[in-house]
């Protein structure tokens, strides 16, 4: 759903003033955050820029968040696409009842694979919105069976 979000993105909605590319960003590293086994372990993506997964002014150790430039709808999808990749190897080779791995979520990997989802969805929903207000409608719904 994500990846249909960004391809149907006109470009004067990209770069608007609620930062359309911004969310996806965000929503993309924490995604590919998740399915690491712990911070630590973590390998960010190769053309991540510093400090831009954060939404907001500032940055988790309260400096201000410098954007800049944008990253485009194509590496968007790029990474997309190799997240998508990883996701049946994290959830298959994980054993949901572990230690989530991550000191600020309490809870098993089951319970991280949950919460991922969760906050994936929750941007999806951001960006859906955004494209309603310009008149996009039909972002696909992905199911199984």
């Amino acid at each position: 759903m994500l990846m249909d979000t960004i391809e149907k993105c006109p470009e004067n909605t990209w770069n608007n003033e609620h930062a359309y590319w911004h969310i996806v960003y965000h929503a993309l590293y924490y995604t590919d955050l998740y399915f690491s086994q712990s911070p630590d372990k973590f390998i960010p993506w190769a053309k991540h820029r510093e400090n831009y997964q954060y939404l907001g002014s500032v940055t988790r150790d309260n400096k201000p968040l410098i954007i800049e430039s944008i990253y485009p709808k194509n590496e968007m999808l790029e990474y997309a696409e190799s997240i998508f990749k990883k996701c049946e190897k994290s959830v298959n080779e994980t054993n949901l009842e572990d230690k989530s791995g991550f000191d600020w979520l309490p809870m098993s990997k089951l319970g991280v694979h949950l919460y991922n989802l969760r906050h994936l969805q929750h941007h999806i929903g951001q960006l859906i919105a955004q494209l309603h207000q310009a008149g996009i409608r039909g972002v696909k719904w992905e199911k199984s069976g």
